[in-house]
């Protein structure tokens, strides 16, 4: 029997926060262990920011929109928007720049991540389905 790709949106009903994300991404894929990846401008090293990186690797995973990552980073977005100057949730702002960016240019509100591979390096082995 082949199962699909577990959808993190899929039936949800009620509010979550970044750490439910987290652990549906770990209940339901191995997680590789610490892995360097670039989101836009902001690079990562293999020890900082693997949280961020798990839902990016995830979202790609999924060809999520630019919105449903937005959402999947939960309350973590509204605190770079609302505090940026606190230099926190650095990935998230700079999903933000590129997401607002490309509007500016005319994308559409549901441009995927997966359309703009040249503003992501994550590497493709970073979480794989549990059986």
């Amino acid at each position: 029997m082949t199962y699909g790709m577990p959808n993190f949106f899929y039936c949800r009903t009620e509010p979550w926060r970044f750490e439910d994300v987290l652990d549906f991404i770990r209940s339901n894929f191995e997680v590789r262990g610490n892995f360097a990846f670039r989101v836009g401008n902001k690079s990562n090293t293999a020890d900082e920011n693997q949280r961020a990186g798990l839902v990016v690797a995830y979202a790609q995973l999924m060809d999520y929109t630019f919105n449903q990552v937005k959402a999947l980073f939960s309350e973590h977005d509204h605190f770079a928007i609302a505090m940026p100057e606190t230099r926190q949730g650095r990935n998230i702002s700079e999903l933000n720049k590129i997401f607002a960016d490309l509007l500016q240019k005319g994308n559409s509100m549901d441009a995927k991540i997966n359309d703009f591979p040249e503003l992501f390096d994550i590497p493709k082995d970073v979480l794989t389905i549990k059986e």
